[in-house]
């Protein structure tokens, strides 16, 4: 092994090639829909599918660049982006790649590392004290946001994602 090799830690990679298939998946399923379709606001909630793209791009930045690798940041848990102003495609294009920058800062850290930073305070106190930790939180989140995804898309124009093609499915679409 060379100065410039570093042994990964196989929980890290692992959770980090969970965290990239989640991203990828997200954004398979709101694939294709125009801006306006993506903007449309079908949950009481208010959310849309951009809002909730936007705010897994600021969540996904947020654990993997602030709290994991540990750049400090001021936080404030109601100044998150949930409608960006980016065209639809570009914002798929941002949380791919900025998903993907994320993961290769955090890949090199062992999974029972503590975070780098930690906005304390936050969230009643709530913390979480390894890179593991912070690394399940963020899929678990992750996850939750793709079920909340696939009913809004089903919604819009009866979409559903197909575990089986790892793909999207229109209606009246060849099987």
């Amino acid at each position: 092994m060379t100065n410039n090799e570093t042994i990964q830690d196989p929980v890290t990679d692992e959770l980090l090639s969970w965290i990239e298939s989640a991203t990828r998946r997200l954004c398979a399923s709101a694939g294709g829909l125009t801006d306006q379709q993506a903007r449309t606001i079908v949950m009481p909630s208010g959310w849309s599918i951009a809002g909730l793209i936007g705010h897994v791009h600021d969540s996904t930045w947020f654990w993997l660049h602030h709290v994991a690798v540990g750049h400090p940041v001021d936080f404030d848990d109601k100044d998150w982006d949930n409608d960006p102003a980016l065209a639809f495609p570009e914002l798929l294009e941002r949380v791919r790649r900025d998903t993907a920058q994320g993961c290769a800062e955090v890949r090199a850290l062992p999974s029972t590392a503590e975070p780098g930073w930690w906005p304390e305070g936050a969230w009643g106190g709530y913390r979480q004290d390894t890179i593991r930790g912070v690394l399940i939180h963020l899929l678990n989140d992750n996850a939750a946001h793709s079920g909340q995804l696939d009913i809004v898309r089903e919604q819009l124009d009866g979409g559903v994602w197909d575990y089986g093609r790892r793909s999207l499915k229109l209606p009246g679409a060849a099987v």
